[in-house]
């Protein structure tokens, strides 16, 4: 299907990752476990807010590094597009307990950043104990959630990247 982005605001500071970066890729899901706080010395990005699917395409300009200027999101009218903000959780906020799931049918790119996976359904609180050893003292690691934040049998929304 083809988008119209006319209606998108582009981002006041474009998304690029760098080889410093976490990414945490796969499926995703938002399954109502509560929420997790974000480690020390970490900051949790994510481009779909919860009960929003994100494009593959979307997890795959993350994983290399791409430019990523505009996000937008379907409204429900067919090829019509919203602005959409990335929500950025700094360390110490709580943040919803996705599950990463295994990326199944997806295509990943793993050329760029720290790209972790899993191969079953795992908890963001438990992903935290795989993203820290990244963490070096003065600086602030970014990890982002290249995955849906599904909410099981809802008309998700979809979250794509120009």
């Amino acid at each position: 299907m083809n988008y119209e982005w006319r209606n998108v605001t582009p981002l006041e500071q474009p998304i690029q990752t760098t080889g410093e970066d976490v990414i945490l890729s796969g499926h995703g899901a938002y399954t109502f476990n509560g929420d997790t706080t974000v480690p020390d010395g970490i900051e949790f990005h994510t481009l779909a807010v919860p009960a929003a699917s994100i494009a593959d395409a979307t997890g795959q300009m993350l994983e290399s590094m791409q430019k990523i200027t505009m996000l937008g999101i379907t409204t429900g009218t067919p090829g019509t597009l919203a602005t959409m903000v990335p929500t950025v959780y700094s360390a110490g906020a709580k943040v919803p307990n996705y599950v990463l799931q295994a990326p199944n049918d997806l295509r990943l790119t793993p050329n760029g950043p720290h790209l972790l996976g899993v191969t079953e359904d795992t908890l963001l609180s438990a992903l935290w104990q795989r993203v820290i050893p990244f963490v070096k003292a003065g600086k602030t690691v970014r990890c982002f959630w290249a995955a849906c934040t599904a909410v099981d049998g809802a008309k998700n929304q979809m979250v794509l990247a120009k």
